[in-house]
């Protein structure tokens, strides 16, 4: 038996009762799970003693397959724990909450926090707290394992522990249950058209839930991939050196053959009806075309296609400002792995979701503490501008979270390589969500 499936049948056995969050509970979304969550993983880690925790990203079970590589799901959830435990943290004397530990983990040569061995190499380097200058020793860490269940509807999570002095993984409360959604079904991998839905707002549990079992009918080949349909509002081409290579769809995936090294690729997004602005969030491995933003779709810098554009938008690479581009490496996993989990972001996708454009004024929500901190947790990142003090970063990440993603950008006059900002609101729920896994023939 295998450390990964070892790890997922010790889980089961030893759960023991989270204080607030109830397995009876009715699902919610991911983010405010992870909110009510949050202050009970903090109550645990105080009563160990532990001054700075990480958050390591997370296992996923899917069709019965453990993956550290789902998509990008695996670490935006550590992500979104993360900023969950920062706005849950006791102001007056906070822990340690350690920013983004996947990133350094990843450079730990031996680091794997699903064996014996591996564990304490995690506690060998020093890391960056999510605020202030300061690297610390962590004293333990938060991961975890989610579960996709088979037609989509939910998200289960279980959070696991473990610490310097003993290093050996204990389960912190019963699996949680989330309702998935459309906005979280790219970084799983699935692609759907919303087709008789495209019309109008979402506003209805049940209108959302429609869009899920959409893409559970892709997946199983009772509805077209987006990659075949011609009713999809966007058609990605994409070329390695100017020539178009042909997306296969087998089993209700979309796959492309693996570009070679030094080979150009290139892509072009075009529109297939004349109405209204589309937005296009274009992802290479997690991370999106423009300014390699890693937020969830919703929350990134869009292409615009406005009803008037013919041609379509030609993406020659990532856009590292408003005037420079740097050309697209699209890299294969290793053929083998020396570990059993990658804590980089090696996702092997090309990614594509549409929105529309939001009509109306959104509806205002209930305006709690719960909700203002569940939209922080919603963009699974950090401000930019790295903040002094505890209490500076939690107030920047509420407002972040609730100004939304700002400026969109369209295409300038200077094809992918001059951009210009331009004023648009993209209704949140997506249009179309594309994912093709790329290969090696």
């Amino acid at each position: 038996m295998t450390a990964m499936k070892s790890l997922i049948l010790g889980i089961a056995s030893l759960c023991f009762l989270l204080g607030s969050v109830k397995a009876a509970d009715e699902p919610v979304s991911l983010e405010r799970t992870l909110v009510r969550a949050a202050p009970d993983v903090l109550k645990y880690c105080k009563e160990k003693g532990y001054k700075n925790v990480g958050v390591l990203k997370f296992m996923a079970i899917k069709d019965g397959k453990l993956s550290d590589n789902l998509g990008t799901l695996n670490r935006s959830v550590a992500r979104r724990l993360e900023m969950g435990m920062i706005l849950a943290n006791d102001v007056k004397a906070p822990i340690g909450i350690i920013e983004d530990a996947s990133e350094v983990a990843a450079k730990i040569p031996g680091a794997n926090h699903l064996t014996k061995e591996g564990r304490p190499k995690l506690f060998e380097a020093k890391y960056p707290l999510a605020w202030g200058t300061d690297k610390v020793e962590p004293d333990a860490f938060i991961t975890g394992n989610i579960g996709i269940s088979e037609d989509l509807k939910t998200i289960d999570i279980t959070l696991i522990a473990f610490d310097r002095a003993k290093a050996t993984l204990v389960p912190i409360g019963v699996a949680l249950t989330a309702l998935n959604d459309s906005r979280k079904l790219s970084e799983i991998g699935e692609s759907f058209t919303r087709g008789a839905f495209d019309e109008g707002k979402i506003e209805t549990k049940k209108q959302e839930q429609q869009i899920v079992a959409k893409a559970a009918q892709v997946k199983t080949q009772d509805a077209k991939n987006p990659a075949n349909d011609p009713t999809s509002p966007v058609t990605l081409e994409i070329r390695y050196d100017g020539k178009l290579i042909p997306i296969e769809v087998r089993e209700g995936k979309a796959f492309i053959q693996e570009a070679q090294e030094g080979q150009k690729v290139t892509f072009l997004l075009k529109r297939n009806t004349e109405k209204g602005t589309l937005a296009c969030v274009l992802k290479v491995n997690g991370e999106n075309t423009l300014f390699r933003q890693k937020l969830p779709d919703q929350n990134c810098r869009k292409w615009l296609l406005f009803p008037e554009e013919k041609t379509g938008i030609e993406v020659i690479g990532f856009q590292k400002n408003d005037t420079t581009t740097e050309q697209l490496k699209v890299l294969s996993r290793a053929d083998s792995k020396a570990r059993e989990i990658d804590y980089g972001n090696d996702v092997g996708t090309i990614t594509l979701s549409v929105f529309g454009e939001q009509k109306g004024t959104p509806p205002a929500g209930d305006l709690t503490e719960e909700t203002e901190k569940t939209k922080a947790v919603e963009r699974a990142q950090l401000p930019e501008k790295k903040s002094n003090n505890f209490e500076a970063l939690t107030a920047k990440m509420l407002e972040e979270g609730n100004r939304g993603p700002g400026g969109l950008i369209a295409q300038g006059a200077s094809v992918g390589k001059t951009i210009n900002v331009v004023k648009f609101t993209a209704d949140p729920t997506p249009l179309m969500s594309l994912t093709i896994v790329y290969y090696k023939k």
